[in-house]
């Protein structure tokens, strides 16, 4: 048995994880989190074909357990921003040190030390341990890449809370970046929930039925809306294909994490890569070092994910097994009530100018309580009143909050959900000029 599946199975934080089965139905519905990758993403920032969130559930009260809980205090301490001056206050000083105190004990923490000092030969005390944990996972360090230096970095900031590299001379929707790092799940449920991050669909890279029936990993695309303090965006940043690990611990990831730093400083990584079985699966465990000025491997993480491989006879994932079958496309106009036309681009500020129109194509008056419109960054704009059969009706989009629903001008996606969260209607649209008035099928005249 591995280091890395003994790690796994002493996670005894570990959220239990499923997903749909070939009837769409979740696999286990007792299962404290349900992950819906839905669909292939379509490769592009501008296109998002997955119309509800990646984790369709998670049981939240776990989350107040102790180890989660310090994890989750972290996530702000942090100035997403590459480049941006970075230094720790005496408050973000104590809750690191209330991190490392509450992980300490656990047991994929303990394993970790063990191996390291059983089977790689060194010889670290538990307070010497703990002072490696700080060390090389928070200690702000300068990257040397490719003849490039980079200040403030961190291992636990690029791993678990992910970089922004965009231009700062701009801001605002319409300035694109990319995303480094960003490898955590819990903080990815947390960005979906508040409306930071928005699912893509999924990534993977496996010839034949390309969705592997392992709900503990996901491969993706996604976005993410960086926001100011006052809740203004700052930039909408992309990642064409990023992964990480569902369910696990935040200890059992920084044990991962650990275990696979000193085995690198040991040379048992290949081309920076732990290749390992988990459960069956087969991952490449991806662990990179610092820089140093004279371009050699240092003495800090720079980043750490899984790379999904497969199973672990070494086959790619077969057709005869269970796979996630897709939810949403990008356009739906099959339900009762359908998308006919839309203004994103009215071009006088945007401000309560943007509109929706939606016909009742059904027999039956509809009542529109509880039902609501969302953007691709799943953002709502709430539906009420009832429309009469036939009837179009005009919805403005309001831009009430920066929260709330915002029709992009260079591309986006206009959702329609009922009163209880189904997907009723979708439709996609690319950048608009000034004043289009865009039309879509489905409709009855419109």
């Amino acid at each position: 048995m591995t280091i890395y599946q003994k790690l796994w199975d002493s996670d005894e934080n570990r959220f239990t994880v499923t997903q749909r089965n070939e009837a769409g139905e979740w696999a286990d519905p007792q299962a404290e989190v349900f992950l819906d990758a839905q669909v292939r993403a379509s490769g592009k920032r501008s296109l998002d074909l997955a119309a509800g969130p990646l984790f369709a559930k998670v049981e939240e009260a776990k989350l107040r357990k102790p180890t989660y809980a310090a994890f989750i205090a972290l996530l702000d301490n942090y100035a997403t921003t590459a480049r941006v001056a970075e230094s720790y206050d005496s408050g973000e000083e104590e809750e690191i040190q209330d991190y490392l105190e509450v992980i300490r004990e656990t047991v994929p923490v303990r394993l970790a030390r063990e191996y390291i000092n059983g089977d790689l030969g060194r010889n670290l005390s538990e307070v010497q341990f703990m002072a490696a944990l700080r060390r090389i996972w928070f200690e702000l360090f300068t990257n040397y890449f490719q003849g490039k230096s980079q200040e403030y970095c961190s291992g636990f900031e690029h791993v678990f809370v992910g970089e922004a590299k965009y231009d700062t001379r701009f801001g605002g929707a319409e300035n694109l970046g990319e995303i480094s790092g960003y490898h955590n799940w819990i903080k990815f449920f947390l960005d979906e929930k508040f409306g930071r991050v928005n699912f893509l669909g999924y990534k993977y890279d496996l010839r034949g039925e390309e969705t592997p029936d392992n709900p503990n990993v996901v491969t993706l695309q996604m976005e993410w809306e960086l926001k100011n303090m006052g809740g203004e965006t700052l930039a909408r940043l992309f990642k064409k294909k990023g992964g990480f690990f569902v369910g696990t611990s935040p200890e059992c990831e920084i044990a991962m994490g650990t275990v696979a730093f000193y085995e690198s400083e040991q040379g048992l990584l290949r081309q920076e890569k732990r290749q390992t079985t988990i459960n069956g699966a087969r991952y490449n465990l991806v662990l990179y070092r610092s820089t140093t000025p004279q371009g050699s491997r240092g003495d800090f993480i720079r980043s750490f994910y899984p790379e999904f491989l497969g199973d672990e006879d070494g086959r790619e994932v077969p057709m005869d097994r269970t796979v996630v079958r897709p939810r949403a496309a990008a356009r739906k106009a099959d339900g009762p009530l359908v998308i006919v036309a839309a203004l994103p681009n009215p071009g006088r500020g945007d401000s309560d100018e943007e509109w929706v129109e939606l016909q009742n194509v059904s027999t039956q008056p509809i009542d529109l309580t509880g039902w609501q419109l969302r953007d691709r960054a799943n953002r709502p704009e709430a539906l009420t009143g009832t429309i009469a059969s036939g009837e179009t009706r005009r919805v403005l989009v309001t831009r009430a909050r920066p929260d709330t629903m915002q029709l992009g001008n260079r591309a986006g996606l206009i959702a329609l959900f009922d009163a209880q969260g189904e997907l009723v209607a979708a439709v996609d649209y690319r950048r608009t000029r000034s004043g289009q008035v865009l039309r879509f099928e489905g409709g009855q005249g419109g």
